[in-house]
């Protein structure tokens, strides 16, 4: 059995209390508002944003805030296919968002741009499944950023006219949600947060733990491998000290 197949046939971490905070994190491809889409759920600039194709984020990083009366940690990730990291390091860094986000993440958000899917997009989306194993798409939902460039237009509109992206959705357990960052709305934020708490219903109360991202290590390291080719190259473990992590606290 594959380390993938190890990964989902696990439990969630237990259930916890109503009152814990709701840890999400932020995965998707360069420039498609990873950090933006964070700013607008935390309702404030906690996460630079630079309007630039070239990657601002090169580490994972936390915040947290006050959303509808309750704490939220974000955590925001290096986009895939980074313009100033290999891709070694991109996937090593990513692969700490689960210890940033101890005893593991509710939710993961795989954003994407309206109108807007290639060949990245689905080589990430397997990228996250080696990475996380294929059980970390009962806690995925993708979030389809600037909304505004919807333009009236439904987002079942686009489902519907690419079979590619309708399948997409469907294997993110958690569905989809739009998000327009280009307002600051707290009912579109407080209707991401109701469809991140289904995630956690759905998956009995509990969140992606740690244990399903170690038995997805192998998986990490074999991508690694394919990237890299077999030229030799050490490839080396996700895990690093959490100390190298930058982690801030709500502002």
């Amino acid at each position: 059995m594959s380390s993938s197949e190890n990964a989902a046939s696990h439990e969630a971490s237990p259930p916890t209390s109503a009152a814990e905070c709701l840890r999400i994190v932020l995965l998707g491809r360069t420039g498609t508002g990873r950090s933006s889409s964070a700013n607008t759920i935390l309702g404030r600039s906690a996460f630079r944003v630079n309007v630039s194709p070239c990657s601002v984020t090169t580490h994972c990083k936390k915040q947290t805030g006050m959303v509808d009366r309750r704490s939220v940690s974000v955590i925001d990730t290096p986009g895939f296919f980074h313009t100033h990291l290999s891709h070694q390091d991109v996937m090593a860094e990513v692969g700490r968002c689960v210890v940033l986000s101890s005893p593991g993440p509710h939710a993961f958000l795989v954003t994407l741009q309206p109108g807007r899917f290639t060949q990245e997009e689905r080589d990430a989306f397997e990228w996250i499944k080696a990475t996380f194993g294929s059980g970390a798409t009962r806690f995925t939902m993708v979030l389809f950023t600037w909304g505004d460039q919807l333009q009236g237009k439904h987002i079942e509109d686009f489902l519907q006219e690419s079979n590619e992206l309708s399948e997409f959705v469907s294997s993110c357990h958690g569905g989809y949600h739009v998000l327009d960052n280009s307002k600051q709305e707290t009912g579109q934020v407080v209707e991401l947060l109701k469809k991140v708490d289904k995630i956690v219903e759905e998956n009995g109360g509990g969140c992606y733990s740690n244990n399903m991202y170690k038995e997805a290590e192998w998986a990490i390291k074999e991508v690694q491998a394919r990237i890299l080719g077999e030229g030799g190259h050490e490839v080396g473990s996700p895990h690093k000290e959490t100390e190298d992590i930058e982690e801030k606290g709500p502002e």
